[in-house]
């Protein structure tokens, strides 16, 4: 599962629109459909940048070739690999020195303009990613509906529905990727299939805490093993984690 998805996105007039996985959608209010294109250019340069450049963190890199274009998010700046561009602009800098040719100059004039664009991207918190099966299902959660996207890498096939309720989301899922939205649509779900995923969320706390505790452990175990002091509070760690763990077993899951 992948959420907080980063996906390029436009205010067109009271709706918004947002592009993820090759596809775009609009939402008004509380409402989403797909649209086949987007007239909004922000966003379409946006989606541009986003599929011929790599994002991440703290950078965003263009792999031109044998040649790494970097832009710096924290320093705001341009490299040619480890060198500062300086003086001209990105794009002249790159196609008077032969480093792109000038039939890619829109190209380098998109990577150039990064800096504007930045403002059509958003994480998107109301999305999930799920994949397998050579299928890639993405979930879109509102206030009380739940929409679904699938993509089919072999057969080219995309479907896009409104689900009846979160359960029919969560069998839909699992049925077309073999992964679990469980998590994800905690809250949202009825029955039987409520209960399971609280239980869920109660053992991914647990599991945090055993965690936690694993690591406290793994720092004793750099320390003097015959320490009585050490010894001691390995030996209440080692409690602890089987207390969690015995807290885990009794959910049943």
């Amino acid at each position: 599962m992948t959420t907080n998805i980063l996906a390029p996105f436009a205010n067109v007039e009271e709706s918004f629109q947002f592009y993820v996985n090759g596809r775009i959608f609009e939402m008004n209010e509380n409402e989403i459909e797909e649209v086949e294109s987007s007239n909004n250019m922000a966003l379409n340069n946006a989606i541009r940048a986003f599929e011929s450049f790599e994002f991440s963190n703290d950078t965003i890199k263009w792999f031109h070739g044998p040649t790494k274009f970097i832009y710096d998010l924290t320093e705001g700046n341009f490299k040619h690999n480890t060198m500062l561009i300086e003086g001209n602009t990105f794009s002249t800098h790159v196609i008077t020195s032969g480093l792109v040719r000038y039939n890619e100059k829109q190209t380098a004039e998109l990577f150039e303009s990064l800096p504007t664009i930045l403002e059509n991207f958003v994480s998107l918190d109301f999305t999930a990613c799920y994949e397998g099966n050579n299928t890639t299902v993405d979930l879109f959660k509102t206030e009380n509906s739940v929409y679904v996207s699938r993509f089919n890498k072999e057969t080219k096939i995309a479907k896009f529905f409104k689900a009846s309720n979160a359960n029919e989301a969560l069998e839909y899922v699992t049925e077309q990727t073999g992964e679990s939205a469980l998590e994800f649509l905690t809250g949202m779900l009825e029955g039987e299939t409520a209960k399971l995923a609280e239980r869920n969320k109660t053992n991914k706390t647990y599991e945090s805490m055993i965690a936690f505790l694993k690591d406290q452990k793994g720092l004793l175990a750099e320390s003097d093993r015959d320490d009585a002091f050490i010894k001691g509070a390995e030996s209440l760690i080692n409690e602890e984690i089987k207390e969690w763990e015995g807290k885990i077993e009794s959910t049943g899951l």
